[in-house]
């Protein structure tokens, strides 16, 4: 079993460099770079992705090259799942929906805040939105081919934010993945380089709001023995370093990537607690009060 590393690295600029494909499991792949892309889910129905990547070209520079070296050139692309509605998940969408004719899902919540989210329309106008066909909620199972994707409430991050989990497979050995959707808690002093726009009341409720996901998350983890953690950015889940750790792995060793239930505890319990540090940092309510001179 992997040692649990608590500290997601930094990106620098060769996090934005394009790497070739990558196996994860035997029916769970990745294709982009150490800090978006799209990863990639082997059906017996057809390719489900998650995320469409942070490049509005992704589609022709990155993913369809991707997918032919993984032999999954011919092969259909039944949908393309996002967690939340951040210009550095969906970008590739457009293109990828035109040249494949797959579905977009996307919550209702997050699919509205698309457009109205600050930090997407005025950071990238020229983005295209993604055109969402399907909308998806917590507590559905989206059924592909053999697979299931049990769709998870992530809301925090985003307002509708989603977490994903699914069974998938190491030398036919079933394992069972739970990807948290966000990650970044936003507010006073917490946003893009700019001020907080929403108030110190959304701040502190969406923290607070992020940390009951991760309890819930982890009730849910503990139900269905999730053994392995993923969040959609390589980067914050150490995908590249495990990765790297299976290709050196000796027949009978186990996937570097299987970190046990306690090793997803952890990871969300790393959210959770930021999640609660930052809620009681976005309010003054602990500090004396003093009303300002009129």
């Amino acid at each position: 079993m992997a040692n649990f590393k608590p500290n997601p690295v930094e990106p620098t600029p060769e996090y934005f460099k394009p790497q070739g494909p990558v196996k994860l499991f035997d029916d769970l792949f990745f294709v982009g770079n150490k800090l978006v892309g799209s990863w990639v889910i082997r059906t017996s129905a057809g390719l489900v992705l998650i995320e469409g990547s942070g490049e509005v070209d992704h589609w022709e520079n990155c993913l369809k090259p991707g997918l032919e070296e993984l032999g999954f050139g011919e092969e259909k692309i039944l949908a393309l799942l996002l967690t939340h509605g951040h210009f550095d998940h969906y970008a590739g969408c457009d293109h990828i929906r035109r040249a494949t004719g797959c579905d977009i899902c996307l919550s209702a919540a997050d699919t509205l805040y698309i457009t109205t989210g600050i930090e997407n329309w005025k950071h990238n106008v020229e983005i295209p939105n993604p055109h969402v066909t399907r909308i998806i909620e917590p507590g559905q199972d989206l059924v592909f081919g053999d697979h299931v994707i049990s769709v998870l409430d992530g809301s925090g991050h985003t307002p509708g934010c989603l977490n994903y989990s699914m069974e998938v497979h190491d030398d036919g050995e079933p394992h069972r993945f739970v990807m948290m959707g966000g990650y970044g808690i936003f507010g006073p002093g917490n946003f893009l380089g700019d001020e907080y726009p929403y108030g110190t009341e959304n701040a502190v409720g969406y923290a607070l709001k992020f940390a009951s996901c991760c309890v819930n998350t982890w009730e849910y983890a503990k139900r269905m023995h999730c053994d392995v953690f993923f969040n959609p950015h390589p980067h914050l889940c150490n995908m590249y370093e495990l990765a790297e750790e299976n290709q050196n792995r000796r027949p009978g060793e186990p996937n570097a990537f299987v970190v046990g239930e306690d090793g997803v505890r952890q990871w969300l319990l790393e959210r959770f607690d930021a999640c609660m540090e930052a809620a009681v940092k976005y309010t003054d309510i602990r500090m004396p009060y003093k009303r300002a001179e009129e």
